[in-house]
């Protein structure tokens, strides 16, 4: 049980969860607006996350020269291997898809200066993650349809839902300067906030040409996530469960569709 609890911390604390549960953005996206089955941008996203999201979250341990240290062997390899793989999936895109890849980079820079904002790195984050899992699948389509932006809309959204589980719990360590949105007005108004931008998730998707039920379970999911945080939940509550949602996304849909992942 020990070993078994070791391998799920370093499974979350090299973020490989949080690089399958972007990746499973990316494969949404593609499969529901019915694109080609292309495994090298999802795997280029899937390294790239690993590598960004370990960038932001040892950053400071980095500036000290302390990254090299015995206790950050595993996750120096991780960030070895993904950089290898990110390196690989990216020289097999295309020029333009490589471009938007840099511009999002320049966002995830970008957040280390405005994290300390933190009201704004909640919008700064959906909106990096909507860029790399929406925008840019979509520019291998020669039209843009109404289903586009809608999408857009839809998981911005969704994704800040999704994040005020982690405000909230954030909050117990976050400097009173950072203004969050718990820390702004409060759990309880930080909650209702999240819970609201579910509907309209939900409402938009019976716009399309073709609406995917599964939103209607996906946003009470998430709505149960948020009304059940509190500042007691272990780290796991969101960094574990709460990131699981568009992995349980992904699977549902594949088992609706019978799609395969190639």
């Amino acid at each position: 049980m020990h070993i078994l609890k070791r391998l799920i911390d370093f499974y979350i604390q090299s973020s490989l969860h949080v690089g399958l549960a972007v990746m499973s953005l990316v494969y949404l996206t593609t499969f529901s607006s019915g694109m080609t089955k292309h495994i090298v941008y999802p795997s280029c996203v899937f390294f790239g996350t690993v590598l960004g999201y370990n960038f932001l979250k040892y950053y400071k341990v980095i500036t000290i020269n302390n990254f090299f240290s015995k206790k950050y062997y595993g996750i120096l390899v991780i960030n070895i291997l993904a950089s290898m793989g990110f390196l690989y999936f990216f020289l097999c895109l295309k020029q333009s898809i490589q471009w938007h890849i840099l511009i999002s980079g320049i966002f995830v820079l970008i957040y280390t200066f405005l994290r300390k904002y933190g009201w704004i790195k909640l919008f700064l984050v959906s909106f990096v993650v909507t860029y790399i899992t929406v925008f840019i699948p979509y520019q291998s389509l020669k039209g843009l349809p109404i289903d586009y932006y809608i999408n857009l809309v839809q998981r911005f959204i969704i994704i800040i839902s999704l994040l005020i589980p982690f405000e909230i719990m954030d909050s117990k360590t976050d400097a009173i300067s950072m203004n969050t949105l718990p820390q702004l007005f409060g759990i309880n108004k930080s909650k209702v906030f999240g819970v609201l931008l579910v509907i309209p998730f939900i409402v938009l998707e019976f716009l399309k040409q073709k609406a995917d039920y599964l939103v209607i379970p996906i946003g009470i999911i998430t709505i149960l996530f948020i009304n059940f945080t509190t500042l007691e939940r272990s780290k796991y509550y969101t960094s574990f469960w709460v990131e699981s949602v568009p992995i349980l996304w992904l699977s549902l849909l594949s088992l609706s569709y019978n799609i395969l992942f190639w």
